[in-house]
């Protein structure tokens, strides 16, 4: 036991940072004098728990039995100690599960058409100022001119802006009315207000009608609606109808419904505002012209605001920042069935070795009567394969609960077939065999006269 904990404190010590990377945290192992004693005692009582049953087991022995390799075991031993084994086996079959799931999950979220672009997809703060409607428009012209620059920079496609973010910082919008609403009903819509070029920029679908418009001069009346919202609504020709939002709203355009957000919400109702002056510039590159595009965006950003620091994030980091408590959970699920697999293989070889030191007189007669190699490390195999069989049989269900209820959290995931956990089962399975076709060969090339002599 002391031994153990001694070898478990340096595991720590070896492991804490690589931990501390994964989860986010800054835990640090600090032992003060009362800890000491806390883990010192949790290290006897291991210890003495440990060894009672062994102690109580061997105490019961017929010296002659022992020294003739008579070991007999009861039923109730049998089920102790199969059972930690199926136990053990349960457990790194729902992580190996686990992991496949989890890691098909991240890859959908990582693989689903969102209806838009994030590809190539910078946005950075305007930290200058902007003027209010009813103040003077001289900060607002230098915001314009700034972003009339930015579309002539070489590599870039497309420029526009919006308050707020698409991904995780959406404006609501309550007090909306239409006709044949029913008045008592209050409904809240997700309402990003964007100015120009926003479609284009994330290649947002327009599906009917058209986007915001410079050319139609389009003010702060004009809306966008999206699929959802139209439906909400009940419009069957949408475009050109007006709705009350902050006075008399006209949409001019409906958009294909896209995955804003994150995959854990469904899509909602949402109605797209416009405003030219909003402080979150967005910008799609021309892929491979990234780090030459980015500098001169830099130098014009720095021109415009001299003193102000560029800070620009790409939607792809963004979009992954979304999930990083998944992340999280993926490279801790693999750890954590790795940690599984070893100490179910570990008892598994305690439990070969006692298989086989009590059957070794067995082994010894069925060689002399003709038995090869290949049939007892079957016969040894078959056997303990049983056991890992039921802990599979267990482990499936329960496996598959925990991961449904885990996928439950995504408005959008993958479909929980049972072949994932089946293939799980095959994977612990193969690993059993892995582990005790080692000691089975070994036990079936022993030499029968060297355990038979005596008898």
């Amino acid at each position: 036991g002391i031994l153990s904990l001694v070898l478990a404190i340096l595991l720590v010590v070896l492991l804490l940072p690589q931990l501390n990377e994964i989860t986010g945290k800054h835990l640090a192992l600090s032992i003060d004098q009362k800890g000491f004693l806390c883990l010192g005692g949790i290290g006897l009582l291991t210890g003495l728990v440990s060894g009672i049953y062994p102690s109580f087991y061997l105490s019961r022995f017929r010296p002659a039995a022992v020294l003739k390799g008579k070991i007999d075991a009861s039923l109730s031993e049998l089920l102790v100690r199969k059972g930690l084994v199926i136990f053990q086996f349960v457990v790194s079959m729902i992580f190996i599960a686990g992991v496949m799931v989890v890691t098909r999950q991240m890859e959908f979220i990582q693989n689903k058409n969102l209806g838009y672009s994030r590809s190539h997809v910078i946005s950075f703060p305007w930290k200058g100022n902007v003027a209010n409607r009813s103040d003077d428009r001289k900060s607002d012209q230098s915001f314009f001119t700034f972003l009339s620059n930015l579309r002539n920079i070489p590599g870039v496609v497309a420029v526009s802006n919006m308050s707020g973010n698409i991904l995780n910082e959406i404006y609501g919008q309550t007090d909306v009315s239409w006709r044949g609403e029913d008045a008592d009903k209050a409904f809240l819509f997700q309402s990003p207000v964007v100015g120009y070029d926003f479609m284009k920029t994330l290649e947002i679908e327009v599906i009917a009608g058209r986007a915001f418009s410079r050319e139609r001069q389009d003010d702060y009346s004009k809306i966008i609606l999206n699929e959802a919202a139209v439906k909400k609504m009940g419009l069957e020709d949408p475009v050109g109808e007006t709705i009350g939002m902050n006075g008399t709203s006209e949409i001019v355009g409906v958009v294909k419904d896209f995955n804003y957000g994150s995959l854990h919400d469904k899509i909602e109702p949402l109605i797209f505002r416009f405003d030219p002056r909003g402080r979150n510039v967005i910008l799609k590159i021309v892929q491979g012209s990234e780090r030459v595009a980015i500098e001169q965006i830099k130098n014009t950003y720095e021109e415009f605001l001299p003193g102000y620091v560029f800070e620009y994030a790409f939607m792809d980091d963004e979009y992954q920042a979304l999930y990083e408590s998944e992340n999280r959970i993926a490279h801790l699920s693999r750890y954590s069935s790795g940690m599984a697999i070893i100490i179910s293989c570990l008892g598994l070889l305690g439990l070969v070795h006692f298989t086989v030191q009590a059957r070794l007189r067995e082994i010894g007669i069925r060689k002399v009567l003709g038995s090869n190699v290949s049939q007892i490390v079957w016969m040894l195999v078959r056997n303990l394969s049983k056991t890992v069989i039921y802990a599979i049989i267990v482990g499936l269900p329960i496996g598959y609960l925990i991961m449904n209820v885990w996928l439950d959290q995504f408005a959008y995931s993958i479909e929980l077939g049972w072949e994932l956990f089946l293939v799980a089962g095959l994977c612990t399975l193969l690993i059993a065999w892995i582990t005790v076709s080692v000691q089975t060969i070994k036990a079936a090339l022993i030499n029968p006269v060297n355990f038979l002599r005596n008898e």
